[in-house]
Formats: structure tokens, C-alpha cells, sequence
């Protein structure tokens, strides 16, 4: 939720609190929120006016805060010396301690931390805070949010998370820019009247050199992808006039792919058209031991004899080898490769992962989005599993595909990998024919059609940004926590 600024409106404030005027509400909305998300590229004074705020408001009252973030290794990573050059500049009246900054009369404390400790997450001591204070907040993962934000009890408890967006997923952006509890202000440094020259020099120089760097780091503009991802350009291949099912087509020919469900991950199936380029079936079924192998092993025949006996490519590997070899019993026009061993080729039914099998299989699909060799519905958990697969090269250059290695409080992963498979499998089983163009059919779209399809993507990929802000003038007293005023004359 963002407020409107009335520039009409004088507004007096003490010299230490001489911030970006589009970060007044950060002050003037205290009341109203319990969140307040600063976001926008360098030089934007984003840091630099929370710990002001902070510091302003431990000077007036006693209060608890912590500065944190997702990984914290020693004090010099955390915003301490940003707090340390606030007081001494000003000479306000703080304790500066090697671990925490102390209040000579109110008491106030502030101490930093990281949130992960060798794994997991560590939330001792954060129970009691007035105030929270996450400065590179985009780096905060789902399961830190998800222990984190709980433990903060206090009703009037306030949480200030600071970030230069990294990618379009970044769970605490996802998770709280749209909440009606949150103050959620986007700024850049040339709305920071106290951004330098040099500054301003610098950011020139990027956009000349690199106008997506520009956009990163100078405004803040998230990443389509981070920079190991696996894939790029996910939304080239979303067509939004397809519909997530379609039935197949009498005469045409179509390749299943199935990742076979483990212990917490869940089947996924894929169905694929070839001669039309699309993805005309997806679904993600219940993990392993919500659904029965038998369950699963009928699913997948009747989808396969459904789409004109449509070749099925399962994952074959371990568990996934008796279900196999029963839906080839069964009838199923199951995917055979043979190998390539000059004396005695076996035939293998399937897809057998091993290392190099699966980086081959991943290739393809990289292949076949980049050179936008298919489409797909816009499936919001497809694109986004797409969008956070990982490409990681270890010492030596030995490639690895995988998903981010984050897990819950159980140990159990975050994210799964079976709708990324699953696709690739039904890509395998098209074998060249994805890329002839013999397959390809015309197009019969006029250019009035791809005109208003053009503008109905960018209505549905446009993320709404109303930067306005507006003065609160409902009340003369600022409510920090529990029995905490912060009253308009302090100002």
C-alpha cells in the first residue's frame, strides 16, 4: 500500500531526519503499518534513512531492535558501521559497543545478527524486538520468512525490510508488497536530493555501458532470472491465449513426459503436440504417499491412449523402472533408445537419469527455449519452477542442473524439480521433429491479432507500481509499540 505526498503542505523536520521526501511516510505513517517495504536502486538513500528513523526514534524512547539479515558471517557485514558514522556525524547520544549500540538514557539497544546459522535458521533473541530492521531483505529465503515473521509478537512491533529487488521471485517482495498492513515505497537516486555528483556520474556511465545493468542496479528493476539460472527468456515462450488443456487433435501426434513421483515430491505429466509446437496438458498430481503407484500408472495409460497413443516418456530410473516395464505390459507406447555400444546395443525403455543423461535432456530444453521451438499456457507454477532452476558449475566445470537447495523446518525441499523434468521428458520424446520446421504450421493471425494479443501480455505482466505518497494528517501522535508514543512536537 503507497500514500500520496501533498507538496503543498509544509513539513518541518529536524536536520537528522532530513531524508528523501518520498520517504516521508516512513515517518508520517508510522502508525498505520506494522511492514514498511523500501525498495529501488543504489543511491536511493533507502538504508541510510531507516537507521535515521531508527536512531531518531531510540533517542526519544526505549526500544529493542535488531538489524539483520539472512547471512550474517561478522559485524563488518551487517549495517553497523552505517550507524556508528550516523552518531558519531551527529553526535547523538549512543554507547557504540563492539557488538551492540546502546542508548546513555533511554536504554534503547540495537544489535545485529544473521538469521542462518550453519543451515538453519536461528531466531533466539528476536522475540521481545520493538523494531526490525532488514537491510538486502532480497536475499531472505521463504523459509526464513516463514520462522521469522511469527516470532515478531508484539502488536505494534515494526518491521522495515530494505532491498534492491534481485529476481521477480524474491519471496519477501512476493510476500508482503501488496499486503494492506505494509507501506510499500519504490524509490531511485534521482528522487534522493542527497545523491552526489559522483554518484550521479556513475549511474550515467552504466546506462551508456549497459542499459539492463542500469536498470538493476541503478532502479532497481528486478532480474528476469538470476545469473546462474538454467533458462532465460521464459516468457518468449508463453502464449496467453492458450488454454492450459486442450484435446488432441485426430491425425496429429503427441509426447508424454512423467516424472515419476519420490518420497516428498509429487508426478508431474506433460503432453505435448508436435506438429502444432505446444504444450496442450500439464498437470502436477499429489506427492508419493498421497497417491498409489497404481493410481499414477493408470493416469498416465489413459492420458497416452487418449492422445492418439501418444509416445510416453517416464522417468525409469529406480522406482520408476517396474512402473515401466508395467506400462509397457499394459500398452502404452512407451519411448525406447537404444544405445550407442557398437557391439551388443541395448534398448532402453524410458529415460535412465545419470549425471550426463541429465544434462543432455536439460540441453535440449534450454535449446528449444531460447530458439522458441514450442509453446506454453501461462501456468503460473510452470513458469516459475522454469524460472528458478539453477545451472551450477562446480571447480573442475562439471555441470550441474537442480533446483535451489533451500529446505523447511522438517528438511524437507522447498522447491521440486518434477514440472522442469517432466517437460523435458516430453521434448525428448519429440526427438528432432520440435526443431523441423516441416512441423511447424502456418500462422493464421492477422496483425490486428497480434497486435491486441501484444497488449493483453503486457496488461497481465505489468506489475502496478503507484510510487505516490501522501501526508498523513488523521492524528498527532505516532504509536510505536506497547505503550510507546512518539508525539508530533519530537518532530
Amino acid at each position: 500500500m503507497t500514500g500520496e505526498i501533498n507538496k503543498s503542505m509544509p513539513l518541518q523536520l529536524p536536520k537528522f531526519l532530513n531524508i528523501p521526501a518520498k520517504l516521508y511516510p516512513m515517518i508520517l505513517k508510522l502508525n498505520l503499518f506494522r511492514y514498511f517495504l523500501i525498495e529501488g536502486g543504489r543511491g536511493s538513500a533507502k538504508s541510510q534513512s531507516a537507521a535515521r528513523l531508527i536512531l531518531f526514534i531510540g533517542d526519544k524512547n526505549k526500544v529493542r531492535v535488531v538489524c539483520g539479515r539472512e547471512i550474517q558471517a561478522s559485524i563488518e557485514e551487517s549495517v553497523y558501521a552505517l550507524f556508528v558514522d550516523l552518531i558519531q556525524e551527529y553526535g547523538l547520544n549512543y554507547d557504540v559497543g563492539k557488538k551492540v549500540i546502546r542508548h546513555r538514557v533511554t536504554g534503547t539497544t540495537i544489535r545485529f545478527r544473521g538469521f542462518r546459522e550453519r543451515g538453519s535458521v536461528n531466531i533466539k533473541g528476536i522475540e521481545g524486538v520493538d523494531i526490525l530492521f532488514i537491510d538486502e531483505s532480497q536475499a531472505l529465503t521463504k523459509q526464513t520468512l516463514k520462522i521469522l515473521i511469527p516470532t515478531i509478537r508484539k502488536n505494534k512491533a515494526k518491521i522495515f525490510f530494505v532491498m534492491n529487488r534481485h529476481i521477480e521471485e524474491d519471496p519477501a517482495f512476493d510476500q508482503f508488497h501488496n499486503r494492506d498492513d505494509c507501506l510499500h515505497i519504490h524509490i531511485d537516486y534521482f528522487e534522493n536530493q542527497h545523491c552526489t555528483d559522483a554518484l550521479k556520474r556513475e549511474a550515467a556511465e552504466c546506462k551508456k555501458k549497459n542499459i539492463d545493468d542500469y536498470n538493476h542496479i541503478w532502479l532497481g528493476v528486478a532480474l528476469k532470472n538470476a545469473k546462474n539460472s538454467a533458462f532465460y527468456n521464459i516468457d518468449s515462450i508463453v502464449d496467453y491465449d492458450l488454454p492450459e488443456r486442450q484435446e488432441p487433435i485426430e491425425g496429429f501426434h503427441y509426447s508424454l513426459g512423467t516424472d515419476l513421483a519420490k518420497r516428498v515430491t509429487h508426478t508431474a505429466i506433460d503432453i505435448i503436440c508436435i506438429e502444432l509446437k505446444i504444450l496442450v496438458y500439464h498437470e502436477r498430481l499429489a506427492t508419493r504417499s498421497e497417491l498409489s503407484w497404481n493410481h499414477i500408472r493408470e493416469k498416465v495409460l489413459a492420458l497416452g491412449k487418449k492422445y492418439n497413443n501418444a509416445i510416453v516418456v517416464p522417468d525409469s530410473t529406480g522406482v520408476g523402472d517396474p512402473i515401466t516395464e508395467d506400462l509397457q505390459r499394459m500398452g502404452a507406447s512407451i519411448f525406447i533408445e537404444q544405445t550407442d555400444k557398437k557391439e551388443n546395443p541395448k534398448e532402453i525403455a524410458g529415460f535412465k537419469f545419470s549425471s550426463m543423461s541429465k544434462e543432455n535432456l536439460i540441453e535440449k530444453l534450454r535449446i528449444s527455449i531460447e530458439l522458441q521451438c514450442f509453446r506454453i499456457p501461462d501456468i503460473e507454477s510452470l513458469k516459475k519452477s522454469l524460472k528458478r532452476y539453477l545451472k551450477v558449475v562446480h571447480p573442475g566445470g562439471r555441470v550441474k542442473y537442480c533446483m535451489p537447495s533451500e529446505k523447511d523446518e522438517f528438511g524437507n525441499p522447498l522447491f521440486t524439480e518434477d514440472e522442469v523434468l517432466s517437460l523435458a521428458l516430453a521434448l525428448w520424446g519429440s526427438r528432432t521433429m520440435i526443431y523441423d520446421p516441416a512441423y511447424k504450421p502456418k500462422s493464421a493471425e492477422t496483425e490486428t491479432d497480434r497486435f491486441w494479443k501484444s497488449v493483453k501480455r503486457q496488461i497481465l505482466t505489468k506489475e502496478s507500481q503507484d510510487n505516490s505518497l501522501q501526508l498523513d494528517d488523521s492524528g498527532d501522535i505516532i504509536n510505536l509499540s506497547d505503550g510507546i508514543e512518539i508525539k508530533e512536537e519530537l518532530l
